[in-house]
């Protein structure tokens, strides 16, 4: 029974890390070169299409936030994952924008990556768990 639930737990991990990974390393690129600015959230769309089609059971949104770089508007599109009925952003909201300095339409909100940092220490959590209650299991005697 242990061994179920540690491969539970490191598949857990695996969903919530993968994502993850990838998000923060686009931001990280991004980083190396950027500028900060504001924005102005303008929508906060719902999407059950596509990959996103249990959007509605997690209440997943996608805020399409407007700034300007050099009197140019540019637009980007967030993936929200806060969860059930929590929402961090509305419309009309003002949130920091951190975009490429070459191109700027390569952006991410600042408070995202707080976010996904997060999503990365609990993805690293689950599978160390998965990891423990393995070793549980062997050292126990536990047969598979």
């Amino acid at each position: 029974m242990p061994y179920a639930f540690s491969f539970l737990f490191f598949l857990l991990g695996l969903t919530t890390g993968i994502p993850a990974f990838f998000q923060w390393r686009r931001m990280n690129t991004i980083r190396q070169s950027s500028e900060t600015t504001f924005g102005v959230v303008r929508t906060v769309g719902r999407s059950n299409i596509g990959w996103n089609f249990l959007g509605e059971l997690g209440r997943s949104a996608r805020p399409l936030v407007a700034f300007r770089v050099q009197d140019k508007e540019y637009e980007v599109e967030m993936t929200d994952n806060s969860g059930f009925m929590n929402r961090r952003y509305d419309a009309g909201n003002t949130v920091e924008v951190v975009y490429h300095k070459q191109e700027p339409w390569k952006a991410y909100l600042q408070s995202e990556l707080t976010f996904t940092r997060r999503d990365l220490w609990i993805a690293a959590g689950e599978i160390i768990l998965a990891a423990v209650l393995w070793v549980v299991g062997v050292r126990l005697g536990i047969p598979m």
